[in-house]
């Protein structure tokens, strides 16, 4: 593997990285790898897979969420008088 240095990295540019790092769990380095392989295409992602809409995965507000899980699991029960 190549070893590379970045200079004059400016301070929003630290920030989204440190934010980004925090919202994968990885170090800065394993960030700023994961961002430029994922840019370039050289990343280890499926392929045909697509990551359009990645930033509204999780998005849904915990009441929202509890709201949809109820309403969920009453379309679990099964009517067995409709189906006789």
């Amino acid at each position: 593997m190549k070893t590379m240095s970045i200079h004059g990295v400016d301070q929003a540019t630290a920030q989204k990285i440190k934010e980004k790092s925090a919202e994968y769990g990885l170090s800065a380095n394993k960030t700023i790898k994961k961002i430029l392989a994922d840019s370039l295409g050289t990343g280890p992602e499926k392929r045909g897979q697509r990551r359009d809409f990645d930033d509204l995965c999780g998005a849904l507000p915990a009441a929202a969420a509890a709201e949809l899980e109820k309403t969920l699991l009453e379309m679990d029960v099964v009517d067995r008088e409709a189906w006789s």
